[in-house]
């Protein structure tokens, strides 16, 4: 005789043979959603990747091997915690934040703008903080707590010339601190975050490829302008002689956004492919010396600039050459150039640590002249 105790484990076996509802399955079956979202990402972020490559090829770039230091970045992604977050009461219009920006605008971004904005930002602060590993450039490392890089879209040209964008510009930083030695000082150019006044970065909508509506219209946008902009805000440079400050900002921002990746191993080929165009339209050929380069101003270097001399390429192609032709004496002598800078040295003394390891100025510039022309780029300067 079956006891009732027995009648129970019997039922229960039977229940657990019967098949599950729908519902149930549909509750027990682990969801697939996460799984189809991030094979989507992927597929996306391949796809740019490809195009960016194509990109390249079609514009005659081609891959360039060259020097670099050992700890120097190679390929920086976007960081893996990379989120978007609420905007924070208080900033007109419509708000919004990643991990170390706070961005505003007029106009609200889509998600997919906010993402596009947002996850290249990431990036090129994670590069600078990498080069900020191997050069004095104190800011692009520092611990800012909560406090966040401020960047502020504008949804036309004329609303971004309207904010204090430069004519004929794509994007601009401005910054501006209370207080700092003067040069030449001997006393440290040094400055808190306390002591900074002004410090955002003003981009137009067009030059992230972005519609008036704050929708995506152009999914491989053009990187640079913004980049340039962000190193110019993390390194904040602006006390240094121009060509240092724009050399810089120019660098960071030839570095191919692959994907989501700033690939620094692709950097100096698009550099040496936008030079080889300048030389060929003699922007290139200089009435003035190397030397007197390290210590021009801003206003004498835009000026060569609207006679078509490219200084600005000059400056960039500067910087490459002691970060990739000049050896490892050449980053050695970067490090000390830009300490010597912030130390409080003139312009003119400090330029002496740039030119010591060649002996003399006109044997850097002999050999500045040398390595580019080794990679078929001509460009002069008098020699007397």
């Amino acid at each position: 005789m079956i006891t009732m105790k027995l009648w129970y484990l019997v039922l229960a076996g039977i229940i657990a043979l019967l098949p599950l509802t729908p519902q149930a399955m549909a509750d027990d079956k682990p969801s697939k959603r996460p799984a189809k979202a991030k094979k989507s990402k992927e597929r996306n972020v391949h796809r740019a990747a490809i195009n960016k490559k194509k990109e390249l090829r079609k514009q005659g770039v081609r891959k360039v091997r060259v020097n670099a230091p050992g700890d120097w970045p190679r390929l920086v992604s976007v960081p893996k915690d990379t989120e978007l977050g609420e905007g924070q009461p208080g900033n007109p219009g419509h708000s919004f934040t990643s991990n170390h920006f706070l961005y505003v605008s007029p106009v609200k971004l889509d998600e997919a703008a906010q993402k596009t904005v947002a996850r290249l930002c990431e990036c090129a602060h994670a590069a600078n903080k990498a080069i900020g590993e191997v050069l004095p450039v104190p800011r692009a490392t520092a611990d800012r707590g909560e406090k966040k890089f401020l960047v502020q879209l504008m949804p036309t040209m004329e609303a971004y010339y309207a904010a204090g964008g430069p004519k004929n510009s794509a994007g601009v930083f401005l910054g501006a601190v209370r207080r700092m030695g003067a040069a030449g000082s001997g006393a440290p150019r040094t400055f808190t975050e306390k002591d900074i006044a002004i410090d955002k970065v003003l981009i137009p909508f067009p030059s992230l490829g972005l519609g008036a509506d704050g929708t995506v219209v152009k999914p491989d946008i053009d990187t640079h302008a913004l980049v340039h902009e962000l190193t110019h805000q993390q390194f904040f440079l602006n006390f240094l002689p121009i060509w240092v400050n724009e050399g810089w900002a120019e660098y960071v921002g030839y570095i191919p956004y692959v994907g989501e990746d700033l690939d620094f191993t692709q950097g100096f080929s698009l550099i040496l492919h936008k030079a080889k165009e300048f030389a060929e339209h003699g922007a290139l050929d200089f009435d003035f010396k190397l030397e007197d380069f390290f210590t021009m101003d801003q206003q004498t270097m835009y000026g060569y600039m609207s006679t078509g001399k490219n200084t600005y390429m000059l400056s960039v192609m500067t910087v490459a050459f002691f970060v990739h032709l000049d050896g490892k004496k050449g980053v050695e002598a970067m490090k000390a150039y830009l300490q010597a800078l912030i130390d409080g040295k003139t312009p003119e003394d400090a330029a002496q640590e740039l030119i010591k390891p060649h002996r003399t100025a006109e044997r850097l510039q002999q050999d500045f002249i040398r390595a580019w022309k080794a990679k078929r780029v001509k460009v002069s300067f008098p020699k007397k």
